[in-house]
Parts: C-alpha cells; structure tokens; sequence
C-alpha cells in the first residue's frame, strides 16, 4: 500500500497533493516559503499524529522541495513511528539543551536560524503567526532576521477545508464511534447516578471504538445536567443527576486526528411543555440549516435560514451555529451571519445548536457532510429528545 514498512493513514502521493495545493497559496501570497506552527496542519501535511507540540516544532515548506520537520529530538528521531511520512534526513531534531533550562535559549531560535540557512536571508517567509506566543515570537523573528515575518496563518486552513475521498471515511469512522460513546453515556444516565460515572462509559467507549474501527485518544466529553451546570465548555462537575433534569451530552471521536462530534439532550422523567417547544424549534432551526447546506450556499446563509425557523419559537441564539470540523475541532469557517464563506462540495460541517440557561440545558449537535447536490449527516443517531426514567 505505502512505500514504507508501517501502514500511513494516507498514500503519500495524497500528502505530495497537499503541499503543491499549499505551495500555490504561498507562491500567490508572494512568499517563498511557509513556517506551519499548528500541529493540526503538521498532521495534515505531514501525517505526524504525536502529540508533542508542547515543545516548540515547525514544518518548513518550500516551493520546490520537500519539507522540513523541525522538533525536539528524541520526537525526531521516532517521527516515523508517529505516521510522518518524510524521510529521515527531512526530520531535525534540536538538542535537549534546548528543553526545560533556565537560561535565555529557546527552540524558536534554533527553528528560526535553520529556516534561514535553508531559504536565505532575503527570502520571504511567512511564519503561522497564531501558533506563536508573546514569547516566542521575538525569538523566532530575531533568528530569521526579519523585522516582522508575512503571515500565514490561514493557507493551510484553506487547503484544509474540503476533504478527499480517505479524510471522509475516517471521520464516518469518528462519527460511528462517537454514536455508540454517546448511546453509552445516555443508557448510563440515571437519577442519583454521578457526572463522572456518564464520562467513564463514554470515555471506554471512545477508547474501545467498535468491533472493526480502533478508537484514538478521546477528548473529555460535555457532561451538563442541574442549575450550577451552564458553563458550555466545562467537562463534567462533583454533581450528580436528579429527576426532573435537563441535560445534554457532547461527545467527540477521532480517527487518525479527524473528528467526529455529537451531542443529544436528555431529560430525566417526562420533559416540560417548554422544554419540549425548545426542542421542537431547535430541530425545526436545524432542518433548516441543513436544508440551505449546499454548493454555492455561504455560510451566512445557512446561518440566517436557522435564525428565520427557530424565531417563530421564540428562541435566540446570538453565538455561531457552527464551524467546519476535521483534524481537530475547527478546521476552517464559521456559520454565521458575518462570514460570507462558499460552502463547497465535501466540506465537512459541524452544526451546533445550544441554548444555554439555568436549569435548562439544550444541545442538538453532529457534523454534516455536503455532497454535490445537498447535504447528509454522519451521525445515525436520531434528533430527538432523549427521556431516561426518573
């Protein structure tokens, strides 16, 4: 299948086609070469899945040669092992003295200077400037000699948004595991049953993955449920489940870094005449969305058209509804009504319907896949209102 002795996620031919596509953006940009700080692109370009990014590491692409890993060492010296499909003499591990010292030296600079050496002092090298912090920044810019580097943190977003044949089947794969962890937790959720007892069968079940399809490292799931539990990016708290309830559920899969989400909305006993209009606005807002989620559509539209059908509910949603999903969570464009992004055929779209209010927690969520002619869900799991006995 591959030209090396362990199985790649993807062809390398199909990486080769990431970066000429990507070497296009740079050479319209008026750049000669690119600085990838994200891990997520690293992952994209070069297949890399190891999570060592907390230790400063760049790929350095050029328009006419292969690509430059830069990192730490022992990382280096195992990149293949963790998918990247460069050759060795393209991986650079820098020294350990580089790590964990107290003394002014940094990683930034060692990566700066060797992207200088390749390219030449008068090239014009774009840095992914949102990868870099306050501190890192003067570091690298000083060792490339520049007195501020062209930006290039959105290229490989672009290439990034429309999704070939194999990055599709893996996140059909996520979305199959994330169905069956999210089923796991809803069966798990129980009056008297703790927050953290839901996260252990969810997080086994993204774990395991299915009979035929391994699960990757899991993200912790959402776990929202009782009057202190609103915050909408907290994991889980102390609490336990009470009859009479509103929750939800939010659970994440991977595969080889592609992502697939959902999230379903529970009630413990017989939900409420309100609770059951909210949800019929929301998954009236939903179809909406989903219906307009075509080739040519914006983002902006879809937005609006959700907007115009829960508005007769009498909801509001002032947040986004959503966002391009793939290795990683976001991937690329928002739906909203301020962005104007073409959707396009095989963009892969979170939709993320929430309504956060004291006591009564709401989410409809899973990720959308447009097709020549319209859109379809990956999820299999119905849009309904989830009751569990009280």
């Amino acid at each position: 299948m591959n030209d090396r002795n362990f199985v790649q996620p993807f062809e390398t031919s199909e990486y080769r086609a990431r970066l000429d596509k990507l070497r296009i953006l740079i050479s319209n940009a008026g750049m000669d070469a690119l600085l990838v700080i994200s891990q997520a692109n690293q992952c994209y370009l070069l297949g890399y899945e190891s999570f060592s990014g907390d230790e400063p590491q760049a790929v350095l692409v050029t328009l006419n040669d292969d690509p430059y890993f830069i990192l730490r060492k022992m990382d280096a010296d195992t990149a293949a092992e963790a998918g990247c499909w460069l050759p060795q003499d393209r991986v650079v591990g820098y020294a350990e003295s580089y790590v964990g010292g107290s003394g002014e030296a940094s990683a930034w600079e060692f990566i700066g200077q060797f992207a200088k050496g390749k390219v030449g002092a008068s090239a014009r090298i774009a840095v992914e400037m949102s990868g870099l912090g306050v501190f890192s920044y003067p570091k690298l810019v000083g060792a490339l000699g520049v007195h501020e580097p062209l930006d290039g943190s959105d290229l490989v977003a672009s290439c990034r948004v429309v999704k070939s044949e194999r990055e599709l089947l893996y996140m059909t794969e996520a979305a199959a595991i994330a169905d069956r962890a999210l089923l796991a937790g809803i069966d798990k959720v129980a009056v008297g049953v703790r927050h953290c007892d839901v996260g252990a069968a969810i997080m086994s079940a993204l774990c395991a993955g299915t009979e035929t399809i391994p699960g990757d490292p899991p993200p912790s799931p959402i776990i929202r449920g009782g009057e202190r539990a609103i915050a909408p990016h907290q994991s889980w708290s102390d609490d336990v489940f009470a009859a009479g309830q509103q929750g939800y559920l939010m659970v994440g899969a991977g595969r080889h870094r592609y992502t697939g989400v959902v999230a379903r909305t529970i009630h413990l006993g017989p939900p409420t005449s309100h609770r059951k209009r909210q949800h019929e606005g929301a998954l009236a807002g939903f179809q909406a969305a989903v219906e307009v989620m075509r080739p040519g559509a914006t983002c902006s539209d879809v937005a609006r058209a959700f907007q115009a059908a829960i508005r007769p509910h009498g909801l509001i949603k002032d947040s986004r509804i959503g966002y391009s999903v793939g290795i990683d969570w976001v991937d690329g464009p928002s739906l909203g009504t301020n962005n104007d992004t073409e959707i396009l055929t095989n963009m892969t779209l979170r939709l993320l319907i929430a309504f956060y209010e004291r006591g009564e927690n709401y989410m409809l969520s899973e990720v959308i896949r447009v097709t020549e002619g319209s859109a379809e869900r990956m999820s299999k799991v119905p849009c309904i209102l989830f009751e569990r006995p009280a």
